[in-house]
């Protein structure tokens, strides 16, 4: 009779111990490459938002305070307005510090969530138009610094005077057709030796039309002067779409009713600190000779520059939990929670174009 052919129960086991060593071998190879390729991406994301922020706020930073073809810097300025939070176009630079930051000694604790700030969580206390910015989604979050930027509104042309305005004028004719001023927003008027800030009146049509200044003006000027919309632009941290903070901007809306502001605009995700430093020079001098915090830059301070740290976040799963070092945003000791994401400080120094003026 023949004998039935198979396997022993030891040759099994030595199959199956072999089986196992090899699946493990694949898994631990799948899992390596998994958390490589997590990590490559997550520095790749942390890298892009880095630079992408400071890319927007740098832009916004060179333009301010420019009004027309002056700047703010100059001394013989003057303005028709009530000076309130979003008009004060005299003063290019300003923010608002958050409490418990500041160089040389702050320390900032990042929280795992988000923590919406009250007004007086700033220095000075946060303007209603921030503070009041959203519910839920874009809600300023408390620990980070708050940019605010007056100047020429952006991608808008001027128009210029086509005749001599005379002192306290109330009104001038333009060229050409003044199609980029509406009713109600803010302008300048500037011959670059001087200018002079007003809420526009009234808009006439087609090339000549007259332009209401909204009251006298201080000073006479030549023809070709120029006229042009003005924006205050905020940069401020608020909880995202996604819960975690990141970058906002708020850009003031001009049209036929009063100047308001848009809704938060998200830029950037997972940016979760952000300190500011303001250069301040004296009249005359080009490089700043001092970095302060906000709630130390005067109404009559010189801001040339400013000095800008981001603490950006790579997306959750790029690394193992573990403790992070602490990171240096100006002078301030950031602690970040345990958890499984990458950091990265991100800063530069930025000048305004307009500082030598």
């Amino acid at each position: 009779m023949k004998r039935a052919a198979g396997f022993s129960l030891v040759e099994l086991m030595v199959a199956i111990t072999i089986s196992l060593i090899l699946s493990g071998a694949v898994i631990s190879v799948f899992v390596g490459s998994r958390q490589s390729y997590q990590s490559t991406e997550g520095v790749g994301d942390l890298s892009d938002s880095g630079r992408f922020a400071l890319d927007l706020i740098g832009e916004s930073v060179r333009s301010a305070g420019n009004l027309a073809c002056t700047s703010t810097l100059l001394t013989q300025a003057d303005t028709l307005l009530a000076t309130k939070f979003d008009n004060n176009f005299l003063q290019g630079v300003t923010g608002f510090e958050a409490n418990g930051t500041g160089n040389p000694t702050g320390a900032i604790a990042v929280p795992g969530t988000p923590v919406v700030g009250a007004a007086n969580d700033w220095s000075p206390n946060l303007d209603a138009t921030i503070s009041g910015a959203a519910v839920g989604v874009g809600q300023p979050v408390k620990g980070s610094d708050v940019l605010v930027l007056r100047g020429n509104m952006a991608r808008t042309a001027p128009v210029y005077t086509t005749l001599d305005v005379a002192q306290n004028a109330t009104s001038v004719n333009v060229s050409p057709a003044p199609t980029a001023l509406q009713v109600s927003e803010y302008a300048a008027l500037s011959d670059c030796t001087k200018y002079v800030v007003f809420q526009v009146a009234s808009v006439g049509s087609g090339a000549g039309a007259a332009v209401g200044l909204g009251g006298p003006i201080p000073w006479g000027y030549s023809a070709g002067a120029l006229i042009q919309p003005l924006a205050t632009t905020v940069y401020y941290l608020g909880v995202g779409s996604d819960g975690d903070s990141a970058l906002f901007r708020l850009e003031q809306v001009n049209g036929p009713s009063l100047p308001d502001f848009s809704p938060p605009e998200e830029l950037v995700p997972d940016i979760e600190n952000m300190q500011v430093l303001y250069g301040i020079a004296p009249t005359g001098v080009p490089a700043a000779t001092a970095y302060v915090t906000a709630d130390q830059v005067g109404a009559s301070d010189n801001v040339v520059s400013i000095q800008v740290a981001l603490l950006v976040a790579s997306p959750p799963g790029s690394k193992p939990p573990q403790a992070v070092p602490n990171f240096n945003l100006l002078g301030n000791a950031a602690t970040a929670p345990t958890d499984n994401r990458l950091r990265k400080v991100f800063f530069a120094t930025i000048n305004l174009r307009d500082a030598v003026n």
